[in-house]
């Protein structure tokens, strides 16, 4: 099954969006690329680019906002966590909704997706700190009862940095790799993946549930203790199935949707 989409034409309004984007530039609004952001959310709701449309490629967003690629990549970045754009390589930046969503979205289907959304995931630290595995845990994780692992405790965060949207539990194995030395107050996912593992990485494997959260999950993530809440575990493993990094993100149930994309030849 092939797929076609029809690109929005990229001068359609452009001496608007540049005007826009500079009335409402870093000094009056904040950010270049929260401005930018603001206008590309605008130009879809509108319909100027419809859903399942394509939006301007980077270097042509880059022309018609006179900005940088690291600027627009920003403010697509944000368009992809509020929901209304996906992206996929070899094809484009793709419009999914006219309205932004208080959700995160997921959408998966290869290793590159993957990449991307650790890409988008930044994290605040609340605590690093060394845990022994609980037997539930290592059962969780793969591993062994009474091993030292590192554990870091993050929030997700939307634009609002005060809203947290997800609470993500990260653990790794100290013989593998040393974190301690990449982590920040806001951490990048991505690159504490690249940084500390590289191409070690062979397989990942991901599991969804649902539960109850937890009473301390639920304080970080400001709802009521019990609360159906949707999770994301995530292993990653290097050669000769060797365990390196696990996650464990949970979502209230009304801040998350995944979506999948399954391709029929």
């Amino acid at each position: 099954m092939t797929r076609t989409f029809e690109r929005a034409d990229p001068q359609a309004g452009a001496r608007e969006a540049r005007g826009a984007a500079r009335s409402h530039g870093a000094d009056a609004a904040g950010p270049r690329y929260k401005s930018i952001y603001q206008a590309l959310a605008r130009d879809i709701g509108s319909g100027r680019y419809p859903v399942m449309t394509l939006l301007p490629t980077e270097h042509e967003l880059c022309e018609q906002f006179d900005a940088s690629r690291h600027t627009i990549r920003e403010a697509i970045r944000m368009l992809t966590v509020a929901g209304m754009v996906s992206r996929r390589p070899g094809v484009g930046t793709r419009v999914e909704t006219a309205k932004a969503s208080t959700r995160f979205t997921q959408r998966i289907s290869q290793f590159p997706d993957l990449l991307q959304y650790a890409r988008n995931a930044a994290l605040l630290v609340r605590e690093v700190r060394n845990i022994k595995l609980s037997r539930r845990l290592a059962e969780t994780l793969g591993g062994e009862p009474g091993q030292t692992w590192l554990h870091i405790n993050s929030i997700k965060t939307l634009d609002d940095r005060d809203t947290p949207v997800a609470c993500t539990l990260i653990y790794a194995d100290p013989a593998h790799s040393d974190l301690r030395a990449h982590i920040q107050p806001r951490l990048s996912l991505l690159r504490l993946i690249e940084e500390n593992f590289g191409d070690r990485i062979s397989e990942v494997n991901q599991e969804f549930s649902a539960t109850p959260i937890a009473a301390p999950l639920a304080r970080q993530l400001h709802v009521a203790p019990r609360t159906p809440g949707f999770v994301i575990t995530r292993r990653y493993y290097g050669a000769g199935g060797v365990l390196l990094l696990a996650t464990i993100t949970t979502f209230p149930h009304d801040k998350m949707k995944y979506s999948m994309s399954l391709n029929v030849s």
